[in-house]
């Protein structure tokens, strides 16, 4: 059983999460076993397991592995060289340990590989593949439940045309499978089993990013979607007054969950998943000169861009995140052009040479140099995932993290 938009789900789905999608234009994918004896092959090709190794091509059809043990153990599936943070600053590949069954198929001319899991076992998975098992259990549960409520919402299904509820990467939620999984994420699994985030009737279509830096954002001001009141912008900190000055309190380190006064920066990489980089995630700061900018800016634009004369934020979010951002240059010819960036994404696409940390910045350039004084990582919309390890770091409850993220919600155990 697969699952429904939005509606309440009796039992446990089965999810379908790709894996090796066909934008990684893969023709061949190598796979290994912890126990090979667990597994059988379903495949027309000549594909057995008399080896803990199997090399799987694009032209070897559809192939099933399915484990014939049910019970959810450490034993699993592992692929190699799996591209995880696609298009983003941290980029690279992994390999991911998976378990329930797996489907490698010819999408297209290139694999598409599928595992095929219970929802509890990706979301005992899905906790710290986002944030270390080193986390406090309010954490962990905190960021269970999100998650869960996330895919059974199933708002976006951003990748419908491939017939999955989700893929392994940050465009959904990130999933590493069991590699990281420890017994503290399956206890916070466990604990809160079938619960989600409700608003109206509805599973809430529950968000999280790594730092809000202070005030979370709006849906409305980074998706094309209608006003959320459970996705709406707060002050991420012990007070709720959001008619603050945007340039003041970012120069004057807000007393806020995700930042220094609840949780030193220097422990963070202790907390943080696997994938993640360490860095400065309340405030940070990015530095060019303007041959460096005209570089990667005319990479970006397919332009011979020679000067950047002016960058300008039209329109901010309440967190500071700029929604719409103007950008005159001129190009080798002597043309003079105007770019309007429309998004939060573009922006952060646009205006790094891979990906800035957030669209939470102040502008600062002259002549020769560009700077970018910012905050927060991600979108920042719904759950701060560091501002919600403040709080647990600071004795509050899963409850209470829940619902200072998500105004308006409750907590609903469907089965």
């Amino acid at each position: 059983m697969s699952i429904v938009q939005n509606k309440f789900p009796q039992s446990e789905p089965i999810m379908r999460i790709g894996i090796i999608l066909p934008i990684d234009k893969r023709k061949k994918v190598t796979i290994s076993f912890s126990d090979s004896s667990q597994y059988k092959i379903d495949s027309k090709s000549s594909i057995n397991l008399t080896s803990s190794k199997l090399k799987i091509s694009v032209d070897d059809g559809d192939v099933k592995i399915v484990k014939t043990n049910p019970e959810f153990d450490r034993h699993g599936i592992t692929v190699h060289n799996v591209p995880a943070g696609r298009g983003f600053h941290w980029e690279k590949t992994i390999d991911v340990t998976l378990p329930g069954n797996v489907k490698i198929s010819n999408h297209d001319g290139y694999l598409l590989l599928t595992n095929c899991v219970s929802l509890e076992q990706y979301i005992a998975c899905v906790a710290v593949s986002e944030m270390s098992s080193a986390c406090p259990s309010a954490l962990l549960e905190s960021q269970t439940i999100t998650a869960r409520s996330w895919i059974l919402a199933a708002a976006e299904k951003k990748h419908l045309d491939l017939n999955l509820d989700a893929c392994n990467d940050d465009c959904c939620q990130r999933y590493l499978g069991l590699d990281q999984m420890t017994d503290a994420s399956q206890s916070a699994s466990n604990d809160t089993k079938g619960i989600v985030l409700t608003y109206d009737n509805q599973i809430c279509d529950a968000r999280y990013s790594k730092s809000c830096g202070g005030i979370s954002e709006s849906a409305e001001n980074i998706w094309a979607m209608s006003h959320t009141p459970y996705l709406s912008s707060i002050f991420d900190g012990p007070e709720t007054d959001l008619n603050i000055n945007w340039d003041t309190w970012f120069n004057d380190n807000p007393n806020a969950f995700c930042g220094p006064h609840f949780i030193d920066e220097k422990h963070l990489h202790t907390y943080l998943g696997n994938v993640d980089k360490e860095g400065h995630y309340f405030r940070w700061s990015v530095h060019y000169s303007q041959k460096e900018f005209c570089t990667f800016f005319s990479e970006k634009l397919k332009e011979d861009i020679t000067k950047v004369i002016k960058i300008d934020a039209l329109n901010r979010g309440k967190s500071g995140r700029i929604i719409n951002l103007y950008l005159d240059y001129q190009i080798s010819d002597g043309t003079l052009k105007t770019l309007n960036i429309t998004n939060e994404y573009d922006i952060r696409r646009l205006l790094h040479p891979s990906f800035l940390y957030s669209s939470c910045f102040k502008i600062n350039m002259d002549k020769s140099q560009i700077e970018f004084r910012g905050g927060g990582w991600g979108h920042g919309v719904g759950l701060c995932q560091i501002g919600a390890l403040g709080m647990a770091l600071n004795d509050y409850k899963t409850d209470k993290i829940l619902l200072h993220y998500f105004k308006h919600s409750k907590l609903k155990r469907l089965y």
